[in-house]
């Protein structure tokens, strides 16, 4: 009998602390998740039947989301719905709330915030969670600047595909100043076009800038080009190219074909030369000190404390000289890209990204503000330095001369990644000014072409208008490329065609 009461004892103790330990999880563990999940019915009542907060822009002015009151039909309580005043400008960024197909971005994201879900952080919320009353959510101020989103997306429209993305970041903060992503689609009607846009082949709802992964091209030459510095390779260190590199079953060759003979280091990011970068990465770096480098800049990271889902980029393990120069198993996106020009001009020091600058309770106390953090140092200041300065020659006078603004110096580094039988796609990243960097950008155009030709004047347009500065048109081309020392093409290839007389001066010699 007392076995029997034992055993009996023992079964009622362990599902009693089975029963705490499930209660534990779904209160303390899950108790976000559970909240956050659009498909909780108790969070779908909540959503109708309070209003969510305001989502603005960086100037606590411009509303991305807000909350519209519906009368009733029975005549009970009115119900809420989600607007979208900007349309499908920040799609990617906002995303959108939906009780039937669930929620994406800052909408989910900072659901606990928006909800009223958070704990409060006021007497007045503190008095309607104890007396059940309609609990309105906390308002979301975003690190977004409208001007610069709006033309963002305006140029990529307007683009020669009409597809792709652009990030802007300031460098010394790591506030997300614009992120759009070409075609979008509305929110405000996502109910009714969902399955549609699901099969749409343009593909609305991907986020381009965030989760699309593409062979990022010569604009990869930027990490490639921080290895070699760290593994002692100087700027004025002399390449010899005649066009070609050879690798075991591969041959290296530049774009269009062209060979350029004898070459420095600064020289070879500047005229954007495959072969020599090729050179660089097998015989002075090496795969294990470019893959560590790559990681430091963020290679391999899906950056979880971000609110927007990032998918990680990554080398693969291909062909190291094909690598090199960003093309074969190389895979990345925008975000990334604007992350490692950012932490080239924050002198070596990658900030933390973000997107939310403040969350302000609906009677306007501020709950939360976000304050720049170090997220790590990805090169010393010196070696940030050295490279700040060859990104300046490809501006200044390599192959991305067209981004050249009056009264600033600008950094930058053009990419035309390879994606047969396609259009190459059409890159670049920069910041300025480069002494005292304020913006750092990454273009995409999808299929686009030469990255001078369709991504250069993007970033260009976004870098002057943020710095409130006119916008200088590219210079004109000079085919003919008179004197040109001996070992260059007198054709050049694509975005090198405007190069001789600024790389080598109007005597032939540099």
């Amino acid at each position: 009998m007392n076995a029997h009461v034992r055993r009996t004892f023992y079964l009622f103790v362990a599902g009693f602390v089975a029963l705490i330990g499930m209660l534990a999880y779904w209160q303390v563990y899950a108790r976000e998740s559970l909240a956050n999940n659009p498909e909780n019915g108790l969070q779908t009542r909540r959503a109708i039947e309070s209003p969510r907060g305001l989502i603005l822009a960086r100037d606590g002015e411009t509303v991305l989301a807000r909350s519209v009151e519906r009368p009733s039909e029975s005549g009970n309580n009115p119900t809420y719905e989600r607007v979208y005043p900007q349309g499908p400008l920040y799609a990617g960024v906002v995303g959108y709330w939906s009780t039937r197909y669930g929620a994406t971005g800052i909408e989910i994201a900072e659901n606990s915030n928006l909800s009223g879900n958070a704990d409060p952080a006021t007497l007045d919320e503190l008095i309607n969670q104890i007396s059940g009353g309609p609990r309105p959510g906390n308002n979301v101020t975003l690190t977004i600047d409208p001007q610069l989103q709006r033309l963002a997306y305006e140029l990529l429209a307007a683009s020669n595909t009409g597809r792709g993305s652009v990030v802007a970041v300031d460098p010394k903060t790591g506030e997300i100043l614009a992120l759009v992503s070409h075609p979008s689609y509305d929110p405000n009607n996502i109910d009714d076009r969902f399955r549609e846009l699901q099969q749409d082949p343009s593909q609305p709802l991907l986020n381009r800038a965030t989760q699309g992964l593409y062979p990022p091209g010569s604009v990869f030459k930027v990490v490639t080009a921080a290895a070699a510095l760290k593994s002692g390779v100087s700027p004025t260190a002399v390449f010899f190219d005649d066009g070609t590199y050879e690798q075991p079953g591969y041959t290296v060759t530049n774009y269009g074909g062209a060979s350029y003979g004898r070459v420095t280091f600064a020289q070879a990011l500047a005229l954007s030369i495959n072969t020599v970068f090729a050179q660089i990465a097998v015989e002075e770096v090496g795969r294990q000190l470019l893959y560590a480098t790559a990681r430091d800049f963020g290679f391999g990271s899906s950056y979880e404390e971000f609110p927007l889902e990032i998918s990680a980029s990554r080398l693969g393990e291909g062909n190291l000289a094909q690598i090199a120069f960003g093309q074969d198993t190389v895979l990345s996106n925008v975000f990334q890209m604007a992350l490692v020009a950012a932490t080239v001009a924050n002198d070596g020091t990658m900030m933390e990204p973000h997107l939310v600058k403040e969350v302000r309770s609906p009677d306007g106390i501020i709950i939360e503000r976000a304050s720049p953090q170090r997220e790590r140092e990805v090169l010393d200041p010196q070696t940030a330095a050295t490279l700040k300065e060859m990104m300046v020659g490809v501006v200044e006078s390599g192959s991305a001369t067209a981004a050249q603004i009056a009264g600033v110096e600008v950094a930058g580094k053009t990419g035309t990644a390879e994606v047969p039988p396609n259009a190459p796609h059409s890159w670049f990243i920069a910041f300025a000014p480069a002494d005292d960097p304020r913006i750092a950008v990454a273009v995409l155009v999808e299929n686009g072409g030469d990255g001078e030709k369709q991504a250069l004047p993007i970033a260009r347009q976004l870098i002057a208008s943020y710095l409130d500065l006119p916008s200088r048109t590219a210079p004109q081309q000079n085919p003919a490329a008179p004197n040109l020392p001996e070992g260059l093409p007198q054709q050049l290839p694509g975005e090198l065609q405007n190069l001789p007389q600024r790389l080598f001066g109007e005597n032939g010699r540099p």
